[in-house]
């Protein structure tokens, strides 16, 4: 797990279309799809429902609360 597969998490649960989400971060669908996997083995949990529409389960409820403030924390840091 990194930060960039985190943030590419976040932006995924935010539009929870993988497609649009892919195009706004300037990469493919099957990169961005990649990295969800990783994580979802990282933690061993299924992070979406992908069925019958993306939305996110209770474990990606759970981590993309934690995963904002990692990546606000870091944010924040370099910014001092």
């Amino acid at each position: 797990m990194n930060l960039l597969t985190l943030y590419y998490f976040v932006e995924l649960a935010r539009e929870l279309h993988v497609t649009n989400t892919a195009q706004k971060l300037y990469i493919s669908q099957q990169n961005l799809s990649q990295h969800i996997q990783r994580l979802e083995q990282y933690y061993g949990v299924s992070l979406f429902h992908r069925k019958p529409k993306l939305a996110l389960t209770y474990e990606g409820e759970q981590l993309v609360q934690h995963a904002r403030r990692i990546l606000l924390e870091c944010e924040n840091a370099e910014r001092e």
